[in-house]
This record gives structure tokens, C-alpha cells and sequence, in this order.
């Protein structure tokens, strides 16, 4: 499996199991711990071989420069979900705490959507395409 098809399933494995999560108030342990695995493999691969998104050639200006430390932030935020999920799991922190960092990575997942989306629809830069599993391109 190349870097780019393992980053869009964690992608979207990574959302998916946060929004359901979320619906289910994050009693499920075993999903939970999936969260934290792939959470885990995905920050590890990305410290390893870096990011795959480039800004573009469209986007200009402070938004291509603030791009890059705009994902390292996004980074961030899943680290930290992720290590306080594990620590409430192994029971080293509190449920609430783990639900917080849950709220906040899907805050923060949305604004991280809306400006891909932008940039799609705005800029026609086909910045949806990088995430998108090939079979959801047509309908771009």
C-alpha cells in the first residue's frame, strides 16, 4: 500500500470512528482504542516521511505560507486527542477530558474541511482530490 492510499484510509478512518465517538459518547473502548491505533500509525508516518499535502500553486499569499504550520496544528490537536485517549483508556485521565479533546478535534477537523473545500470550489485547485479515494473523483 503506497503512503498516499494509507493517509486517505486513516484519513477517513480517523473521522469516521471520531464521529462515531461522538455519537455514542466514546464508551466503546474498542473503538476508542482503533482511534488511538490509527491516530498513532498516521503521526507516526507523518513524523517519519512528512506531510503529502502541498499548498498549491494557487494558493497565494499568507494563506500559502500559513498552509503548512495550519496542518502541523491540525497535528497537534490529533496528537494530543490521541495521547488523552490512550491515557483515559489506561485510566491515567479523566473520560471528560478525553470527550473535550474529542469536541476540539472535530472543531478544529471542520474548519480543516471548510478550507479544503474553499479552496476546491474557490480557487479550482481540485484540493479535494488529494483526500478523496479515486473512485469519488467523478463526482468532483
Amino acid at each position: 500500500m503506497t503512503q498516499r492510499r494509507l493517509t486517505i484510509l486513516l484519513h477517513w478512518s480517523m473521522v469516521m470512528m471520531l464521529l462515531a465517538m461522538i455519537k455514542g459518547g466514546s464508551a466503546n473502548e474498542i473503538l476508542r482504542w482503533a482511534f488511538v491505533g490509527a491516530g498513532t500509525v498516521w503521526l507516526a508516518m507523518t513524523a517519519m516521511r512528512g506531510m503529502l499535502g502541498k499548498p498549491g500553486p494557487k494558493l497565494q499569499g499568507t494563506l500559502r505560507m500559513a498552509y503548512p504550520w495550519m496542518h502541523r496544528g491540525l497535528y497537534g490537536v490529533m496528537a494530543a486527542s490521541v495521547a488523552i485517549n490512550a491515557a483515559a483508556l489506561l485510566g491515567f485521565a479523566s473520560l471528560d477530558l478525553a470527550w473535550n479533546s474529542l469536541l476540539v478535534l472535530l472543531m478544529v477537523g471542520t474548519f480543516h474541511g471548510l478550507f479544503h473545500f474553499w479552496r476546491h470550489n474557490v480557487l479550482y485547485d481540485n484540493a479535494l482530490r488529494m483526500m478523496l479515494p479515486r473512485f469519488m473523483h467523478k463526482i468532483l
